[in-house]
């Protein structure tokens, strides 16, 4: 059984395709729009991305149909996640580490670009991480701090929603904020259901806030890695947590991607196990699980759209790679 299960990863390993490499360190970020575009973000970290001329800032690229990934945005002001609605509005988390440490919306029609989130109690935000968008237009976010010197204003990590003005409301300038999750849980990537009733958050606590950059901060802990499931009411309030995955202290849940049937889909850049993806069933039942080339750390994916639904995309850590793999189910596009 165990020689059995090694010949069908390394089958499985053997199938991904690399579309991107030579990247400074981690990917981040895939989303698709509506003419089958991939976006993904190239997060320059200062500690082993800087040189005599200073910090960069971050990319955003973008693989067109049939193309070669092109830069679509430097700086990207230390994009992390990416989500895009059914209008392609490119929605970004811009992350700390002399980043913008803010969401923006971008029309990717039109090129407008706007900042919808900043602050919360007055203070501002410390690394917003991930984001999704559910069928009313709210955005979720996840606020933590893995490096970067900046001050920490906001003394708990925690996810956010945003409620977009109501049309007509004549409402200007940030958009309503409201801290849903705030438990102090280090949540990393954030999803949702393909019916917008499941909000999926992924724990992954390295026990730093800096990675190495800075000494001990008051946020740093140790806790747990995992995948936590809440339901959403009507107006996108979570209820009580269910445990789907449990990594303990071995483990790290990163970016995460949902199916037509409701599957997830988990780049886990470490596991008990090895790093690799995870699927799970919505009850959290562990029916497959992938290993990248050379065993390389995932840390986000995603679904292309249209003819290439079923092509899932991988951003990794450390190598600054991302693969593509045609699998047996589709993504789940956004819904209107």
């Amino acid at each position: 059984h165990k020689e059995y299960r090694r010949q069908r990863q390394m089958c499985i390993r053997d199938r991904f395709e690399t579309v991107h490499a030579g990247g400074c360190g981690v990917m981040e970020g895939i989303a698709t729009a509506s003419d089958g575009s991939v976006y993904f973000t190239e997060i320059t970290r200062s500690v082993g991305c800087s040189d005599a001329r200073g910090v960069q800032g971050g990319r955003i690229w973008v693989i067109p149909p049939g193309g070669r990934p092109r830069v679509f945005r430097e700086p990207s002001n230390m994009a992390a996640g990416l989500a895009i609605d059914a209008q392609d509005r490119l929605v970004v988390a811009e992350g700390a580490d002399f980043g913008g440490r803010r969401v923006s919306v971008t029309d990717l029609r039109s090129g407008d670009y706007r900042v919808v989130a900043y602050f919360h109690d007055n203070r501002q935000l410390n690394a917003p991480n991930d984001v999704a968008i559910d069928r009313a237009g709210r955005i979720y976010f996840s606020d933590l701090r893995l490096f970067g010197p900046e001050t920490i204003e906001q003394r708990i990590h925690a996810v956010y929603r945003l409620d977009p003005p109501a049309a007509g409301s004549g409402a200007k300038g940030l958009w309503p904020i409201a801290r849903i999750l705030g438990d102090n849980a280090k949540v990393n990537g954030v999803e949702l259901s393909p019916d917008g009733r499941t909000l999926y958050a992924g724990l992954c606590d390295p026990g730093t806030n800096a990675l190495g950059e800075q000494g001990p901060a008051p946020l740093d802990r140790t806790g747990s890695g995992g995948l936590l499931a809440y339901a959403l009411d009507a107006a996108g309030q979570p209820g009580a947590p269910r445990v789907l995955l449990d990594l303990e202290k071995a483990g790290c849940v990163d970016g995460m991607t949902t199916d037509t049937e409701g599957n997830v889909y988990l780049a886990l850049p470490s596991s008990p196990g090895g790093p690799g993806l995870y699927v799970l069933t919505p009850a959290g039942q562990l029916v497959a699980r992938l290993v990248l080339p050379n065993r390389e750390s995932p840390m986000n994916v995603g679904f292309g759209r249209g003819a290439e639904a079923n092509m899932l995309y991988v951003a990794t850590v450390g190598v600054g790679k991302v693969y593509r793999l045609r699998v047996g189910k589709s993504g789940s596009a956004p819904a209107p």
